[in-house]
């Protein structure tokens, strides 16, 4: 069973990754980072992508990735309030890691928390 903690650790990420976006400066459809088939590989999208993209196409992966994670920790539900509370460290670490993976950064704020990190 996955402890309370972790779950909204996931949550706060996904979260995180909507408010990454709103930062951007040029803004492109996230159909730019489609492939020839039209699927987006989203554990190889980068912060810099995330944040280059129109905030409704944010807001749409943001969606997706709390679901993601959501059914990766068989949940069913979201505590919005929590997962606001992460916003700002995912940024920071996207602005700071541009080329990083979104996956990566959403997975360096959960290792974070498991840590005691906050």
């Amino acid at each position: 069973m996955v402890s309370s903690r972790i779950y909204r650790v996931a949550l706060v990420a996904a979260s995180a990754l909507v408010a990454a976006a709103s930062a951007s400066q040029a803004q492109v459809p996230l159909t730019t980072y489609m492939d020839a088939k039209g699927y987006l590989n989203v554990r190889a999208l980068t912060c810099a992508q995330l944040a280059n993209t129109f905030q409704e196409d944010a807001n749409f992966l943001g969606a997706w990735y709390s679901g993601w994670w959501n059914g990766h920790l068989k949940r069913h539900s979201i505590n919005i309030d929590r997962a606001k509370q992460g916003i700002h460290e995912v940024i920071v670490y996207c602005k700071a890691n541009p080329d990083a993976k979104v996956v990566d950064a959403v997975d360096a704020y959960v290792k974070k928390v498991q840590q005691g990190g906050q």
